[in-house]
């Protein structure tokens, strides 16, 4: 019957969706978390440990090749899945490397091998966004973003935590080599995943899509309102990272444990983000994305002041810092549903890749620029006057956001049926 077909079809999406956002989670956080801190206690200098932050920039410049991978295709097999494949196989290919060079070779050897992961991850996730864009209903928005942030707390647990447990019983090799069979267990699902027609037809095996539109990144400029709602990306996150940077160094100066920090940082912050990315679909599902958008960023400002309150010693002890640390965990994954469903609901039908990307990638270097800047204030001003520059800029976000999210409501966009062309 059409009407189980339909219901089997829906659950083969989800489940496709939940393997590919894991698969690029667990490499990522395996790189920027595991790998470093691994390469640390194998006594490599801080310096070199440093420069492993330099993988972080594939994430940041990924728009630049996001019209590629919108408007090539380079297997039959199909578009997106095309880039997916490949782009895992390769993944899985870099860890492999890691696992036989070894923690012991040079530096220059690991970060080459950690570019070719960053790279790989970087570009499955232009696919996967663009395949989740054009397939996400606008009722779904909430759910598949929420399925996404999920993505980022298993990341955390297995890229980032079991890894380095079991580096630290198994040994480097043998650990980074059950990472990468981790990683390939998503490739299983790619059979289900089902890709409408696209709005233009390439040559399979490499060749270039022929058609009036051709992403561009200049299309995403030249679209009415995306300019506000790019600039809606650059500024409703800038107050986050500068405390974010600095709210381990916090909780260590109150005097928690290092012990006590890492659990708070790691397992503590992805359980909290599995439970709030679940209530943000749920909210999603009762209320628009621009008011959830508004009432979270309401609610930074009231966290971010009970951080400063609890800086001038006017808002008790360890107890409620662990309290607010978990609730600002939460909140952050609950702003990540709502954010990138509205780059989605905004996002166009021809290039769905390309304008989320770019939208994902303004909000996350304003996020990396925010937290470096955070260092430079908590060093001047302190831990009070750091937690009142944050507050003020998460104020001036909500001014901004309210702004802009009216602007976006006037305009009708993100609403069912909208011109972003979802496929059913």
């Amino acid at each position: 019957m059409p009407g189980n077909e339909e219901t089997v079809r829906r659950r083969s999406f989800w489940a496709v969706l939940v393997a590919l956002y894991v698969a690029q989670g667990i490499p990522g956080y395996l790189l920027i978390m595991a790998v470093p801190a691994a390469l640390r206690a194998e006594g490599m200098p801080l310096q070199q440990v440093g420069m492993m932050s330099v993988l972080m920039l594939p994430l940041v410049l990924k728009f630049l090749w996001a019209p590629l991978v919108d408007r090539t295709r380079l297997l039959r097999w199909g578009h997106r899945r095309g880039w997916i494949l490949c782009t895992q196989l390769l993944t899985v290919l870099g860890i492999g490397l890691l696992a036989w060079v070894g923690p012991k070779a040079s530096i220059t050897a690991i970060l080459g091998i950690g570019m070719l992961i960053a790279l790989s991850v970087a570009t499955q996730d232009i696919a996967t966004d663009g395949y989740a864009t054009q397939q996400l209903k606008s009722a779904e928005l909430g759910r598949g973003n929420a399925i996404q942030a999920a993505s980022v707390a298993a990341g955390v647990l297995i890229g980032g935590t079991l890894s380095m447990t079991l580096i630290e019983h198994w040994g480097w090799s043998a650990a980074l080599l059950v990472m990468a069979v981790l990683c390939m267990l998503p490739l299983l699902f790619l059979p289900w995943m089902h890709e409408p027609s696209p709005a233009f037809a390439g040559r399979a095996g490499g060749g270039k899509v022929s058609a009036v539109h051709q992403p561009r990144l200049g299309h995403f400029l030249r679209r009415p309102g995306m300019l506000w709602i790019l600039g809606l990306a650059i500024i409703y996150r800038l107050s986050e990272g500068m405390q974010r940077s600095m709210e381990n160094s916090y909780l260590l100066a109150n005097e928690l444990t290092l012990g006590q920090v890492g659990l708070l940082g790691g397992s503590g912050a992805a359980i909290a983000g599995l439970f709030g990315s679940a209530l943000a679909a749920l909210w999603l599902r009762n209320s628009s994305r621009e008011q959830v958008l508004l009432w979270l960023s309401a609610s930074r400002i009231a966290l971010f002041a009970l951080f400063l309150l609890h800086s001038l010693h006017w808002l008790g002890g360890n107890g409620s810092l662990v309290a607010l640390a978990i609730a600002l965990s939460m909140l952050r994954y609950m702003e990540m549903v709502a954010l990138y469903a509205l780059f989605m609901s905004a996002s166009s039908s021809e290039q769905p890749g390309t304008d989320f990307t770019i939208l994902a990638c303004a909000e996350l270097l304003t996020y990396m620029l925010s937290s470096i800047a955070g260092g430079f204030i908590a060093k001047q001003m302190g831990f009070s006057g750091l937690f009142s520059v944050s507050t003020a800029l998460a104020a001036f976000s909500f001014c901004i956001a309210w702004l802009v999210l009216s602007r976006f409501r006037q305009a009708g966009w993100g609403a069912p049926g909208d011109a972003r062309g979802v496929a059913a």
